[in-house]
C-alpha cells in the first residue's frame, strides 16, 4: 500500500510509487491507451522496467482512487555524462489517465509528485529530461518544464529518383553491417551526452519495444582513429530514408569525423533503391563539427523539429537547461 510515499489531495485520489500488487490494472491502461493484447503489454512492461539495469533504478508513479490505478508515469533511468560523470538522469515515458478520470488534473499531478517531494524522501536524481508528443508538450510546459532547444532535421539526398521505382527492401538488400562493434566513445568537454556504457546498451536492445527493430551500422577506421555510425531504415510513403541516429567516435578529430561521414555517404549511394539519409540534432550545441561536416557534405535543414524538454529538480544541475551544453541526435529518445 501507498504509506508515507504518497501525496493526498482533497477529491481523494493519492499520487505514489508504483507497487507490484498493482500490475494488473496498468497493464489495463496500457492496453487501453495503446491497443495491443494483454499478453504482448505484460512482456513489454517487464522487459522494459524490469529488466535488471533498470528494477532498481527507474521510477514509476501512479493516481489511485482507493485501490484503484487511475494514471501512471514513468521516468526510466537514462544516464547521461559531463566531465567524465555519469549523472542520475531520468526521460520520461509512459503517461496515461484512465478515460474515466480525465478533466481532474491527475496528469499535472503526476507530474509534481516529484518536484514537491521531500528531498529525503525522493530517488537522487540530477534532473528530468524527455521528448514529448505534440498532445503532452503543452502540459509539460505548463508544468514548468523547460525546452531549451528542439532537435532539427537535416537530409541528403541520395538517389532522388528512386521513389519511382518504390521498391520496398528486405533485410539482405542493405550493405550494411548488423551488428555494431563496442567503440571506447570520446565525451566531448563541456557537453552532456547520452552513456555509452555496454550495460546501458545491453538493456536498450533487449527492452526495445519494437518487436524487430532494424538497426544497421558502419564502422570507419583511420590512422585518427575509429568511429561507429549507428542507422535505422525506415519507409515513409515510398521513400526510403536511412536515419542516422548515433555516432560514436574514439577521437574529437574533425578529420575522423569528416573522413567517416564522406565513407558512409559513399556506401549510402551503392542502394540505388535509398532515397534519402536523415539526421536529427541539436544544432545549438557548443560543439560545431558535427553541424559543420554535415552541411559540408550537402545535408540541408528541413522543418521537422522534435521538442526535448528538462526539468531540474532544485539546483542540482543547472547546467541542463543550457542549450549549447546538449549533445543530442534521434538515439537519445526511447523509441529509437
Amino acid at each position: 500500500m501507498i504509506t508515507e510515499k504518497e501525496n493526498r489531495v482533497q477529491d481523494g485520489i493519492r499520487i505514489g510509487y508504483y507497487e507490484d500488487w498493482m500490475f494488473d490494472q496498468v497493464i489495463g491502461m496500457f492496453v487501453a491507451q495503446y491497443g495491443l493484447g494483454p499478453e504482448q503489454q505484460r512482456t513489454s512492461f517487464r522487459q522494459f522496467y524490469e529488466a535488471t539495469f533498470q528494477l532498481s533504478q527507474g521510477i514509476r508513479l501512479v493516481a489511485l482512487d482507493g485501490q484503484t490505478v487511475c494514471g501512471f508515469q514513468s521516468y526510466f533511468y537514462w544516464p547521461y555524462c559531463y566531465q567524465g560523470t555519469s549523472l542520475r538522469t531520468f526521460q520520461s515515458g509512459n503517461s496515461l489517465v484512465s478515460d474515466r478520470y480525465r478533466g481532474r488534473q491527475i496528469f499535472a499531478r503526476l507530474l509534481n509528485f516529484l518536484p514537491e517531494a521531500n528531498t529525503f524522501d525522493r530517488p537522487e536524481i540530477d534532473f528530468l529530461m524527455g521528448f514529448p508528443v505534440e498532445m503532452s508538450y503543452g502540459s509539460f510546459i505548463r508544468n514548468k518544464w523547460a525546452n531549451p532547444l528542439d532537435l532539427v532535421w537535416y537530409s541528403k539526398p541520395i538517389h532522388p529518383f528512386a521513389v519511382v521505382r518504390a521498391y520496398q527492401p528486405e533485410r539482405s538488400d542493405w550493405h550494411f553491417e548488423t551488428v555494431g562493434e563496442e567503440v571506447k566513445a570520446f565525451y566531448e568537454e563541456g557537453q552532456i551526452t547520452l552513456s555509452k556504457g555496454v550495460e546501458f546498451a545491453k538493456w536498450r536492445r533487449a527492452s526495445s519495444r519494437d518487436a524487430e527493430p532494424q538497426y544497421l551500422y558502419w564502422h570507419y577506421y583511420d590512422a585518427n582513429g575509429t568511429i561507429r555510425f549507428e542507422l535505422m531504415p525506415q519507409r515513409r510513403g515510398w521513400v526510403n530514408e536511412l536515419v542516422l541516429g548515433d555516432i560514436v567516435r574514439s577521437s574529437p578529430d574533425p578529420s575522423l569525423l569528416r573522413a567517416g561521414l564522406k565513407n558512409l555517404i559513399r556506401v549510402a549511394k551503392e542502394h540505388s533503391f535509398l532515397t534519402i539519409l536523415s539526421i536529427a540534432l541539436n544544432e545549438q550545441s557548443s560543439d560545431r563539427s558535427l553541424l559543420r561536416t554535415l552541411k559540408a557534405c550537402g545535408f540541408f535543414m528541413l522543418k521537422n523539429r522534435i521538442h526535448f524538454i528538462v526539468k531540474p529538480l532544485g539546483d542540482n544541475f543547472p547546467e541542463c537547461t543550457d542549450p549549447s551544453r546538449w549533445n543530442l541526435m534521434r538515439s537519445d529518445i526511447d523509441t529509437w
